[in-house]
């Protein structure tokens, strides 16, 4: 019998008044595991999202957007089972 295909998360999947400080998500780019540390949007429709690669890290990296409103499309990376 064939698997039937999990449907992605995204950050709209989210509950709404969740921080998004520390959420993981695939770079919808590069594919890369990126953190979430921060984000900026200004009235004109500039936006992005202040990322980490690394937890540890003190190092973050802008992802320019048109709007901010794209992040929700963001894929997350599924939590780790223990």
């Amino acid at each position: 019998m064939p698997k039937t295909a999990k449907k992605k998360k995204r950050i709209k999947d989210l509950p709404r008044k969740q921080s998004l400080g520390g959420v993981r998500f695939y770079h919808p780019e590069t594919g890369e595991i990126c953190i979430w540390f921060s984000q900026w949007g200004y009235p004109d429709g500039q936006a992005g999202v202040w990322y980490k690669t690394d937890p540890q890290s003190s190092r973050i990296f802008p992802l320019v957007l048109k709007n901010l409103k794209e992040a929700l499309e963001f894929v997350l990376v599924p939590e780790e089972k223990s």
